[in-house]
């Protein structure tokens, strides 16, 4: 029974239904997804903007959920640009990096938001992600995501966008925007998530762009 519960609050979590897009909250949300690969060919996530540096991952064709954090570098011929997917941080050559139409520039919907049934339970949902070096943590509810930075910025912004990947369900974007603060979050289901400093496992992986100028990595449960 417990299982089964846990089951279902994590598919709430990411049962992304469409909501009315606010514009302020997307003017800057961008997700690649690879390009330009050969069946079976893969490209490497490097440490450094190098084809000699270090592989931190290898992704084939279509991978979505790759976050760019704005730096980029001209190497020779190549642009490499610094990017995060699955909660790891690299670099890219921006040769094999498209913009993932499933998750950027999606239109308003224009569907209702109203429940056809009424809600099993009054309990909020609460997904809560952390991180290290900057500490921070981010609370993502149905309605609102509240950040904190231990060093910066304490704000609750109300949530303007969901949408999960069309060719793979297990990346979900939610962001939101208030004044001059916003919050864009990108999750994607792991199940191996680790927070670099316990033994603990987690079911999500999270990448956030803070305020549009920091971007932060951790790791998410639903509690």
């Amino acid at each position: 029974m417990g299982k089964l519960l846990r089951v279902s609050l994590l598919t709430l979590a990411l049962s992304i239904p469409a909501i009315t897009y606010a514009a302020s909250a997307s003017k800057n949300l961008v997700v690649y997804k690879t390009t330009n690969l050969a069946p079976g060919e893969l490209v490497n996530l490097r440490a450094a903007p190098s084809t000699t540096a270090k592989s931190l991952a290898r992704l084939p064709i279509n991978t979505g959920g790759i976050v760019p954090t704005g730096e980029e570098k001209k190497v020779n011929n190549t642009t490499w640009v610094r990017v995060y997917w699955s909660g790891v941080g690299g670099w890219m050559s921006k040769a094999y990096l498209t913009a993932d139409n499933e998750l950027t520039n999606t239109k308003p919907s224009t569907t209702s938001n109203k429940p056809t049934t009424k809600p099993a339970s009054t309990t909020t949902t609460v997904m809560k992600c952390t991180g290290t070096e900057p500490f921070w943590n981010i609370e993502i509810t149905d309605k609102q995501l509240k950040v904190k930075m231990m060093d910066g910025p304490r704000y609750v912004v109300p949530v303007s966008f969901r949408q999960t990947s069309a060719n793979n369900r297990t990346i979900a974007v939610i962001a939101g925007a208030n004044g001059t603060n916003s919050a864009q979050t990108f999750l994607q289901k792991t199940d191996n998530c680790s927070d670099g400093m316990s033994d603990t496992n987690y079911p999500y992986a999270i990448t956030g762009v803070v305020n549009g100028r920091q971007v932060i990595s951790g790791c998410c449960k639903v509690q």
